[in-house]
């Protein structure tokens, strides 16, 4: 019996908010959907230590896309120096608004995060929309950034001491950034 595909590996930067818009790959160049099943929700939600239904719906998968597209719209807005949408700005409202996951000491001593009254999907997306909303309360920081990297489009915070970074990963388009400059040097010295 074959082994069964690999599911999708999800990215992460620092900010819940940040990395829901990482779910949406290769934006700049040939869009991939890793958020294509509901299953793909409650991983992504179980990955950032949220509450996940066993079984989420559709409509939860739809939900989470459109909070998503909000949160990379307003973020791409206050990178490029405008405004935030209206429309944008009120979904991120109206979902902080709905109960958010409370915290909870687990048996390991480790903070976990349950569901309150309301389901796991509506307090997991209103916990990313207070995320949101806190980082772009302070995005005249300079610090929320589109990735240099070639064909990247990935969003993040750098949240580095000295607030020089340039990549949403260093290890992935910083590297490949470094590799070819690297290579282009020796290609002209040699």
């Amino acid at each position: 019996m074959p082994a069964p595909p690999d599911p999708v590996t999800f990215g992460f930067g620092g900010r819940r908010s940040l990395d829901l818009t990482w779910t949406l790959r290769y934006r700049a160049v040939r869009p991939t959907e890793l958020l294509a099943e509901p299953v793909d929700l409650a991983r992504w939600l179980e990955a950032v230590g949220l509450p996940a239904p066993d079984t989420p719906t559709h409509r939860d998968l739809l939900a989470a896309r459109a909070l998503r597209e909000a949160v990379h719209r307003a973020a791409t807005a206050l990178i490029d120096g405008g405004p935030i949408d209206p429309d944008d700005r009120a979904l991120l409202n109206r979902r902080a608004a709905e109960p958010a996951p409370v915290p909870v000491l687990a048996e390991d001593g480790t903070c976990a995060f349950v569901a309150p009254r309301g389901g796991a999907v509506a307090a997991s997306l209103s916990a990313l929309a207070r995320d949101a909303i806190d980082l772009f309360a302070t995005a005249g920081d300079g610090r929320l950034r589109r990735c240099c990297g070639p064909r990247c489009s990935l969003l993040f915070h750098d949240d580095s001491r000295p607030g020089t970074r340039r990549w949403c990963d260093t290890a992935r388009c910083g590297n490949r950034t470094n590799t070819k400059a690297y290579r282009e040097r020796r290609r002209s010295a040699g």
